[in-house]
């Protein structure tokens, strides 16, 4: 049965397996014992065979050398004998015996030299050997033979004088010394290799004792190390594992402090005591925190909540008296509500305001506190049969997500359990949150009884709200009928606006097709004006030029008349639009200055401008309507005057809110009866036929109607004879005031006028990004850049810039997304594309609403950007004289400026041959001489097409051109359905470049030609540096 029952103990469990930890230790130990022996004696064994060897080695070369020194000795002495022979019998095999002999004293000579040398000694009694035997055959034994070899000579005679000259008949080739000292060191030597090699046979053998010696020692010592390093701590923590298995979480473990694994077993079953604790623990507060639960659960009334939650918390925590206190936060007081094994002492009061005694203190500190050693007489413990002194008091706030519930205070004989202050923490969550939902439910019971009180007094009310139901079904019958005549009338208001709104139609379309009537001639007159004026060739005479000159400044007269016809037209419709933002006085001075000084001097008219104290230095208004009604006012104003002054005057009014621009002059005058009529289009003061100053009468019916857009005003004081002084006033905060539709809010505070040109550099390649702001400092171009589309809305926000060069791929917000909000904000800055990947179709068509300019990365691309943000950044062309003087008073037409290029036309034309093919369609033959003879004098090879269908098969047959200039209004195919048949024949076709030419000057053209597949537009009449520069950056982006 106790077998069974298995080990009852931590001891029991390590005896039972001691045995077989023992043998496995012991087992340890011998391998390593065998292995550390085997390897000494390996290493030592080794060792002592290598000395051996080493000196075994030394002996045979000693003898070897010995043996070298013997046999040199015997060839020279058998080459002397040869010699002897030689010289006595004379024959030639008694030379080839000589001869042979030498060689095998010279052979035995080579094998000594090659042998190490000893010492330096050795080595010189060799080459001294070598020597002398080299000297004796040259000066001996070869004269010798050679003597020998004559007539006449006897060999006796020979033979004597050779063997008197060898000393007691030696050798006369061998030095005796050199020889004797050779042999006798090489025997000492060979004598000290023999008694090296038996030392190291002696050597061998100790060196082998000692290593037996030191492996013996080092086994016992690694036994004595394992026992009291491994096994003992071993079985100590096996002992402490097993009384932990038993639930003992007091016992200490060991060899916690070592850095070994021992220490890390150590460390580990420390660990596990620990969370073996922290379970038991985590257990206990469990089970009280659910016995408290389930005390409280059943309550439905405050009191008795409070009554079960105390007693059951104080039986958790061991406590023999405790007290509730509820916070009342309407009186901010603390009441005693509830309690626990308490009697009250005499005195003892019911209620604490905050801070008052410990109770309100820990309620205002919301900490737990803990009260010990406390004096005989604090709170005593009482049974039926005795009382005792509590030692320790334990007060702790109730909260609820920092809402004051109440204090509880505990009193025990005895300190509490080590986990009372978890239970504590845990058991206030547990009693407030249910407190809180018993608060709410009998909130809800009160709301309860509200609501059914509140429904009696509805069902009251709903008595008296039908009698005034019937009332209203009359009321309501009366106003249907009312609404049914509304109607009537609304739908009647709807036919008249659907009848205004195709009227407005009609006059749109009229005007348009009447503006493509007036351009298409004027195009071709400017075109050819323009042309013979530059006198290319050098073959007109200054009176011909002139007369080119004059027909060109009429044409661009002609040009400007119909520029304000069509304004007046959207000014009627409704369709002007006012962009605010904001402006430098400054630069509305300058420009100013710049348009009418030179008429004014011209004419002899003192002209000036005066600005007041006070002026705001930015203007927030639309620049280019306020300098248009400006331009209509002085030129008017210079028009009418013969002599005398013109004077300018801008003011603040209204506190710095409003501008007034006041324009006198000493001029005619307008009578009184006129003052209100010359606002009106079409009226003149002298509308005679023998007028003398000529005019269309609508400068100042424009005037007045933008003054009203820009939420002001035109008035007029004059005096027949004596001038006249019209005076404007428009606002211009930053709240603007009212105009044709909301404007956005400004993003530009700089205009471009009294500043540089400015190019914001939005890109995300730092390395990229650092090039381009080189490459604009070099054009002397200031650049900002940006890194994100974020930051350069930022940007966009505080500064105003000329163009701005984009990376679509930009991280976060992409290049489209940036260029669609600062559309939706009415930003129409100027965009280069400038990206490294090929851009999709689809892309192609989303990026054609904000910009035509494309760029990608390549070989010559830094050059056609620059062309690209020069033809953006490019000067505006100079403005025009004021027109010739009208009659009467009405205004005159300002200064207008050409129709606005794209930016590409922009860049001057250098007067540089072109160099291409390109197709030339259009209908009008004026057209076509005029553009043809101008391109065909840049060295151009123009193909020439009436209509679209010719277009197509000119193309076909001529499949190297390079542009198309594309009129959109042509019989037939009209250059819309020519310019998408090109697009969707694809192939090379895809990407020709197409520039779209046309006369009507509507808002929603240039949309068209670029939906319709064109890659540029410019409207008639063709301004020629314009095109140029178009096909040049067409054809340099082509390459």
């Amino acid at each position: 049965m106790s077998r069974l029952a298995g080990p009852t103990n931590g001891e029991d469990i390590v005896n039972r397996r001691q045995l077989s930890l023992s043998l496995s230790m012991q087992f340890a130990f011998v391998m390593l014992s065998f292995v550390l022996i085997v390897a000494t004696i390996s290493g030592f064994g080794y060792f002592a065979v290598r000395t051996l060897t080493s000196a075994q080695d030394r002996v045979r070369d000693v003898t070897n050398g010995l043996t070298a020194i013997e046999t040199t000795e015997r060839a020279m002495l058998a080459r002397e004998i040869a010699l002897v022979q030689a010289l006595v019998i004379r024959t030639p095999e008694g030379r080839a015996s000589f001869d042979k002999a030498n060689d095998d004293a010279n052979a035995a000579l080579e094998t000594l030299l090659s042998l190490p040398a000893p010492n330096a000694q050795a080595l010189t009694d060799a080459i001294a050997l070598q020597t002398a035997s080299t000297q004796w055959l040259n000066e001996q034994a070869l004269p010798l033979l050679k003597r020998a070899s004559e007539k006449g000579v006897r060999p006796g005679a020979l033979l004597a004088g050779y063997l008197a000259q060898s000393p007691l008949g030696g050798s006369t080739q061998i030095p005796s010394e050199s020889i004797f000292r050779l042999k006798g060191l090489v025997a000492d030597m060979l004598h000290q290799a023999r008694l090296d090699r038996d030392q190291a046979m002696q050597r061998m053998h100790n060196l082998a004792a000692i290593a037996a010696l030191m492996v013996v020692l080092a086994a016992l010592a690694a036994f004595v190390i394992l026992h009291r390093r491994i096994s003992h701590p071993l079985r100590l923590l096996a002992i402490a594992m097993g009384r932990l298995a038993q639930d003992d979480r007091t016992v200490p473990i060991p060899f916690q402090d070592r850095k070994d694994e021992i220490g890390a077993m150590g460390r580990l079953l420390l660990v596990f005591r620990n969370l073996a604790s922290a379970r038991a623990e985590d257990l206990e507060v469990r089970g009280a925190l659910t016995r408290l639960s389930a005390a409280v659960q059943a309550q439905d009334d405050l009191r008795g909540f409070a009554q079960a939650a105390l007693s059951a918390l104080a039986r958790e925590l061991g406590a023999e008296v405790a007290v509730f206190f509820s916070y009342d936060a309407a009186g901010d007081k603390l009441w005693r509500f509830a309690t626990y094994g308490y009697c009250a002492k005499e005195g003892t009061p019911n209620a604490y305001a905050m801070g008052e005694g410990l109770i309100g203190q820990v309620a205002r500190d919301r900490q737990v506190r803990v009260l010990a050693d406390l004096p005989d007489d604090y709170v005593k413990v009482h049974s039926g049969t005795g009382e005792g002194q509590a030692r320790l008091v334990l007060l702790t706030p109730v909260l609820l997500r920092d809402r004051l519930i109440g204090v509880m205070e505990f009193a025990a004989l005895r300190p509490f359990a080590s986990v009372y202050r978890r239970i504590l923490d845990e058991a206030i969550e547990v009693v407030a949150r249910p407190l809180e939902n018993l608060e709410r439910a009998l909130e809800t019971r009160e709301l309860l009884n509200q609501s059914q009180r509140q429904t009696e007094e509805l069902q009251a009310a709903e008595e008296e709200l039908l009698a005034q139901q019937e009332e209203l079904q009359a009321t309501n019958a009366e106003l249907a009928c009312r609404t049914g005549q509304l109607e009537e009338t609304q739908k009647e208001a709807l036919a008249r606006a659907e009848e205004l709104e195709r009227t407005s139609q009609f006059k749109s379309r009229f005007l348009a097709n009447m503006s493509h009537e007036l351009r298409t001639p004027l195009n071709s007159m400017l075109i050819l004006a323009q042309d013979l004026a530059s006198n290319a060739e050098g073959n007109l005479q200054s009176d011909q030029i002139e007369a080119a000159e004059v027909i060109h400044a009429s044409g661009i007269s002609l040009l400007r008349l119909i520029n304000e016809i069509l304004d007046l037209s959207k000014i009627e419709a409704g369709k002007i639009e006012v962009h605010r933002e904001p402006m430098a006085a400054r630069r509305l001075v300058q420009t100013l200055e710049h348009s009418f000084r030179p008429l004014a001097a011209q004419k002899g008219v003192d002209f000036s401008i005066s600005c007041a104290d006070g002026l705001p230095e930015i203007l927030h208004t639309d620049p280019g309507r306020l300098e248009q009604v400006a331009n209509n006012l002085i030129g008017n104003a210079l028009k009418f005057t013969r002599h005398g002054r013109v004077q300018v005057r801008l003011a603040p009014e209204d506190g710095g809110r409003s501008l007034s621009m006041v324009v006198s002059d000493t001029g005619i005058g307008i009578p009184a009866e006129k003052l209100e009529s010359i606002f009106q289009p079409f009226e003149q003061v002298d509308g005679s036929t023998h007028r003398q100053f000529g005019g269309t009468g609508l400068g100042l019916a424009i005037s007045r109607q933008l003054a009203m857009l820009l939420g002001g005003g035109l008035t007029v004081e004059s005096t027949l004879g004596q001038g006249s002084v019209f005076r404007l006033k428009i606002p211009i905060a930053a709240e603007a005031g009212p105009s044709a539709e909301p404007a956005p809010p400004p993003l530009a505070p700089v205009p471009r006028q009294g500043r540089g040109r400015r190019v914001l550099v939005v890109e995300d390649d730092s390395g990229t990004q650092k090039a381009l702001l080189q490459l604009m400092a070099r054009a002397r171009i200031e650049a900002r850049a940006a890194l994100t589309a974020e930051e350069a809305l930022e940007l966009c926000r505080t500064q105003a810039f000329d163009c701005m060069i984009l990376d679509i791929g930009l991280p976060g917000l992409s290049g489209f997304d940036l260029l669609e909000q600062l559309a939706q904000m009415g930003r129409s800055v100027p965009v280069v594309i400038y990206s490294a990947r090929d851009i999709q179709p689809n892309e192609i068509l989303r990026l054609r609403a904000h910009t035509d300019s494309i760029v990608l990365k390549g070989e010559h691309s830094e050059k056609r950007l620059l062309d690209e943000v020069e033809a953006f950044l490019g000067a505006a062309p100079a403005p025009t004289m004021p027109a010739k003087a009208e009659s009467g008073t009405e205004a005159a037409p300002p200064p207008a400026p050409p129709p606005a290029p794209t930016p590409a036309a922009q860049i001057a034309d250098d007067g540089a041959p072109l160099g291409c093919k390109l197709l030339l369609a259009d209908d009008d033959m004026r057209n076509i001489y005029a553009l043809a003879k101008v391109l065909r004098a840049r060295g151009c090879e123009v193909v020439l097409a009436q209509d679209g269908e010719r277009a197509m098969a000119e193309l076909k047959a001529h499949p190297d051109i390079q542009v198309v200039l594309m009129d959109m209004m042509m019989p037939n195919m009209d250059g819309y359905e020519a310019t998408q048949a090109i697009r969707a024949a694809g192939g090379a076709w895809k990407t020709l470049p197409i520039i779209a030419l046309t006369a009507r000057a509507m808002k929603d053209d240039r949309d068209r030609c670029i939906a319709a597949g064109a890659t540029d537009y410019m409207t008639k009449p063709v301004d020629i540096p314009q095109l140029v520069a178009k096909i040049r950056a067409r054809l340099d982006n082509a390459t």
